[in-house]
Order: structure tokens, then sequence, then C-alpha cells
């Protein structure tokens, strides 16, 4: 298992709830923006980690007929997601990418305006 810093993991933790075969409400959009606050990447980072390390593993769920709604362990976000350098990949992911940017969106708005 991969060493990364426990708040690129509380990050990935929270960003992958984006991710889950369920609804999202809007403590789900709260908790996630006190999570982005609370490690103190900067607002490029948080895009980053999120389009570049969590978007391309975890998209495939909201794709798959019977996806993940419960959750995936600290474990398997270790094993399966991975701190990526360079910019994230653009112009693919069709509707789950604008459903994504759509729930960021939600989670900017209740962060400060350098996040949106």
């Amino acid at each position: 298992m991969a060493s990364v810093e426990p708040r690129r993991l509380a990050l990935w933790r929270a960003f992958s709830s984006l991710f889950l075969d369920t609804d999202i409400d809007d403590q789900t959009f709260t908790y996630i923006a006190r999570v982005v606050l609370e490690t103190g990447y900067s607002p490029e980072q948080v895009q980053h980690i999120l389009w570049a390390e969590v978007f391309p593993v975890l998209a495939a769920n909201l794709r798959s007929v019977a996806g993940e709604w419960a959750g995936w362990s600290d474990a398997w976000l270790l094993e399966n997601l991975q701190v990526m350098p360079g910019p994230a990949r653009k112009g693919w992911g069709g509707s789950v990418r604008k459903e994504i940017a759509r729930c960021w969106a939600e989670v900017a708005a209740r962060l400060p305006p350098e996040f949106a």
C-alpha cells in the first residue's frame, strides 16, 4: 500500500462520496467543503486532486449498473488512487464529468470565492 499524507487521503475520502451510486445532499456538499478547507490545499491543488487523481479511478462507478453505494475503505483508496503529477486530462468523461462538475460547483459554493 502506498504512503500518502493523511490530508490527501482525507480529501480522497471526501471526494469519493461524489462518486457513490446514491443521491448527494446538502450535508454531503458541506462535509466535502469542510474537508477541503481543513486540508489546507490551494484551490489549484484541490481541483487537481479531484480531476487527476479521484475522477479517473472512481468515475466508472457512476457508469456501472451496479455501482458502489456504501463507500470505499481507506485501504481501497490507498491501493487504487495515486498522487498524479502534471495536469488532469480534459475533454473526456461525458455525462459523468458534467455531473461531477455540477457537484463540485455545489461544494465550491460553500468555499471561499477562489475555489470556484
